[in-house]
């Protein structure tokens, strides 16, 4: 189970991350081959649904020219990961943006996803002044 988990985690971060921003995949296919139809997704203390995550593409899609997904560590202990990662990213309006996340998750025997546990910090973005921006 552990090999299918670190694939899974990873699909997950890197692969799901990537497709769901840059794409033109539907974004309802990448959720499906990423996630069980009962997955539950948990960020900062808000649930998102599946169609929450599905409608999150079209504006990461509209304003994310790029982005690139770095783990850092990644801990497997059977269906069970955890995972501290940052993203970064080109952002049209937002400019250069980086993004760390510590996160829980837990894998079916398929290698798709059933729960993700999410904490995340914004380290700013390359633009920021300190100001009250445009």
């Amino acid at each position: 189970m552990s090999e299918i988990t670190e694939a899974a985690a990873r699909r997950l971060l890197i692969d799901y991350t990537r497709d769901m921003a840059l794409s033109d995949e539907d974004p309802a296919q990448i959720v499906n081959r990423t996630l069980t139809d009962d997955a539950v997704w948990v960020t900062d203390g808000t649930k998102l649904t599946r169609d929450q995550l599905i409608a999150h593409a079209p504006p990461a899609r509209k304003n994310v020219t790029a982005c690139e997904m770095r783990i850092d560590d990644l801990l497997i202990d059977g269906p069970r990961f955890a995972a501290r990662c940052s993203l970064s990213t080109d952002h049209r309006k937002l400019g250069h943006v980086v993004i760390e996340w510590i996160l829980i998750g837990e894998v079916t025997e398929d290698g798709r996803v059933r729960r993700i546990d999410q904490l995340g910090r914004t380290l700013g973005n390359a633009d920021s002044t300190g100001g009250s921006g445009s």
